[in-house]
C-alpha cells in the first residue's frame, strides 16, 4: 500500500500495516483546530468511521513550522501550513496552524478515499510556495453561486489556497454594486451569494482576491459612463474613420474625473471582501501597446505632464500606482498583469506592486529578470500551461495534466520570452531554493467564449490540470511519473464519487 494523497508529502516513511478504525475521536490539543476537529470528525463519518472510542486523531500545535521541520524542499519559508503525521494506533498531526491542520487532514481522508484505509508510518509536507492559486473570469461568462462554492471545496482538497475572482469585464459585471447598479449585467452573483461565497473560502483557508481590471477592459462599465471612455487612437497609415482605433473597453486615465471613478468603483466593491488582503487591479490590454503611440490623447497629456519623452505608459504606470496607494489605504495588497508594466521611462513602477505574471508574447513586454532586478514579487500564471481560455480562443489550447509533466514544469518555471518573430525564444526560469520574491502561481480559467462549455463541462475539464498544478506547486516538481499522478488522481477522485 502506497500513501494516496495529493499534494504528496515530500517525506513518506511507512512501517506497514494500516489505519481504518472501527470509530475515531477527533481531538483538538490545541484551541484553534476546534474547527479543523470538528470537520474532519464529520467527514470520517461520512467514509464510515463513526465517532466513538476506538482510536484518536489528534491535532497537535506544532513549535516549529519550518520547511526544513516538515521535509519540504528548496528554502522558501511556509509558515502555517506546514505539517508532520504520525499514523499508529492513532493518528499525531503536528502542525503550527488551523491552515496546517487542514492540509494534514486532507491527507488522510484522500488515502480513506482511495484505498479505503491510511498507511501507518510517517510523512511531512510543506509548500514550495506559499501561494497555489485559481482564477476565474467570471464576468464574461456567469457562474451560478452554487458552481463557484463547488469549484472552491474541490480546488481546496488538493491545496489551492487562492481564488482570484474576476468579476468585471468588457462583456459584464456580474456582481451586484451599491453605488452603480447601472453597470452590473443581469445575470450576476448577489452581495448575499457574495458574502456566502466569501465566508466558505475563509472556512476552507482560501485567501479571496478581488479581479476588478483598469484602465482597460471596462467596456461593460463605460457602457453606461460613456463619457469617461478615452478617445480613440488613429491609424497614421489609413487616417480616414476607418482607421479609428476603438477604446470603449478604456478608461479615460488623463483626466482627473475618470481616475475618481475608478476609485469609487473600487470603494463599492471592497466591502463585498472583508477578509481580502489582496486586490488585482488589472493594468493589462488597456491599448495596443504595440502602437501605444497611436493614440493622441495619451501622447499628447505624457507630454504635458512628463516632458517630451513621456510616452503612455509612463501614465498607465502613474495610473497604476495611483491605483495601488489607494488600495493600501484599504489594507489591500496592490497586484497587476504584466504586459502593460516596467515599459515607462519617466515613472518608475511602485515596488510594492505584485506582478501577476502571464505572458511574454510580445518582444516588447519586459522579461522576469527585470522584475527580479525592481525587487518586485511575483505570482506565476503561466498562460502557456495554465490558461483554460474556452473555445480556445487566441490559439490557445487547453491544460492538461500530460503537457504540465512534458514541461517539467515547477513554480519557478515562467512563460518563455517570445522573440520577433512570434517564436519562444528564451527559457525564463527561476530555480530553487526559490526567491522570497517567488509568492506563488495560479491557474486561470478565461471565459473569452462563454458558449462553448457548459458550467459543468468547465468543471471537468479543469480538474485534471488544475490537480496537476496543485501537486508540482505543492512540491516544487513532483517525484510521481505522470501515470502514477494519474492513476492516484483517479483513485482519490473515484471514490469521492465526485
Amino acid at each position: 500500500m502506497i500513501w494516496s494523497a495529493l499534494p504528496q508529502p515530500a517525506r513518506i516513511d511507512l512501517t506497514g500495516g494500516t489505519w481504518r478504525p472501527a470509530s475515531v475521536q477527533v481531538v483538538a490539543q490545541s484551541p484553534e483546530f476546534a474547527r479543523e476537529a470538528e470537520r474532519l470528525q464529520v467527514e470520517l463519518a461520512a467514509l464510515g468511521i463513526p465517532e466513538g472510542a476506538d482510536a484518536r486523531v489528534l491535532l497537535h500545535a506544532a513549535e516549529d513550522s519550518s520547511p526544513g521541520a516538515a521535509g519540504a524542499p528548496g528554502g522558501v519559508p511556509a509558515p502555517g501550513e506546514a505539517y508532520e503525521i504520525s499514523v499508529g494506533d492513532d493518528v499525531d498531526i503536528r502542525t503550527a496552524t488551523p491552515a496546517g491542520a487542514f492540509r494534514a487532514t486532507r491527507q488522510l481522508l484522500h488515502n480513506l478515499r482511495a484505498q479505503d484505509a491510511v498507511p501507518r508510518g510517517e510523512v511531512a509536507g510543506a509548500p514550495a510556495v506559499a501561494e497555489r492559486g485559481i482564477h476565474l473570469d467570471a464576468a464574461r461568462k456567469f457562474y451560478p453561486a452554487e458552481w463557484i462554492t463547488r469549484m472552491l471545496r474541490d480546488a481546496a482538497d488538493v491545496g489551492v489556497n487562492v481564488f482570484q475572482w474576476h468579476f468585471s469585464e468588457n462583456e459584464g459585471f456580474r456582481l451586484e454594486s451599491a453605488a452603480f447598479p447601472e453597470v452590473v449585467s443581469a445575470e450576476h452573483i448577489t452581495r448575499a451569494d457574495a458574502a456566502q461565497i466569501v465566508e466558505i473560502a475563509r472556512d476552507l483557508h482560501i485567501d479571496v482576491v478581488p479581479s476588478l481590471d483598469m484602465p482597460g477592459h471596462l467596456r461593460q462599465v463605460l457602457a453606461q459612463h460613456p463619457d469617461l471612455r478615452l478617445p480613440p487612437g488613429t491609424d497614421p497609415e489609413d487616417p480616414a474613420e476607418a482607421g479609428i482605433i476603438g477604446t470603449d473597453h478604456a478608461l479615460d486615465i488623463t483626466r482627473p474625473e475618470a481616475v475618481d471613478f475608478a476609485r469609487r468603483l473600487i470603494d463599492d466593491m471592497v466591502p463585498v471582501f472583508p477578509h481580502s488582503t489582496k486586490w488585482n487591479l488589472g493594468g493589462d490590454e488597456f491599448v495596443a501597446f504595440e502602437r501605444i503611440e497611436d493614440y493622441p490623447a495619451l501622447t499628447d497629456a505624457a507630454h504635458a505632464r512628463f516632458g517630451a519623452d513621456g510616452t503612455g505608459f509612463d501614465l498607465l504606470t502613474a495610473f497604476v500606482n495611483e491605483i495601488a496607494a489607494h488600495l493600501r489605504g484599504h489594507g489591500l495588497q496592490p497586484r497587476v498583469w504584466n504586459d502593460g508594466m516596467l515599459r515607462s521611462a519617466q515613472v518608475p513602477l511602485d515596488p510594492d506592486v505584485v506582478l501577476t505574471w502571464w505572458t511574454n508574447w510580445h518582444a516588447g513586454m519586459r522579461p522576469v529578470s527585470e522584475a527580479v532586478a525592481a525587487g518586485h514579487r511575483l505570482v506565476n500564471v503561466n498562460d502557456n500551461l495554465f490558461y483554460y481560455v474556452l473555445g480556445e480562443n487566441a490559439g490557445y489550447r487547453y491544460p492538461t495534466a500530460e503537457k504540465i509533466w512534458a514541461a517539467d514544469w515547477h513554480p519557478g518555471l515562467f512563460p518563455s520570452l517570445w522573440g520577433s518573430e512570434g517564436q519562444a525564444t528564451v527559457r525564463q526560469e527561476m530555480t530553487q531554493p526559490y526567491s522570497d520574491l517567488l509568492l506563488g502561481c495560479s491557474f486561470a480559467i478565461w471565459s473569452d467564449k462563454g458558449g462553448p462549455q457548459t458550467v459543468e463541462e468547465v468543471a471537468a475539464g479543469i480538474r485534471a490540470p488544475l490537480r496537476a498544478m496543485a501537486e508540482r506547486a505543492w512540491n516544487g516538481g513532483s517525484a510521481l511519473s505522470l501515470s502514477e499522478f494519474t492513476a492516484l488522481d483517479a483513485a482519490i477522485d473515484e471514490a469521492r464519487g465526485s
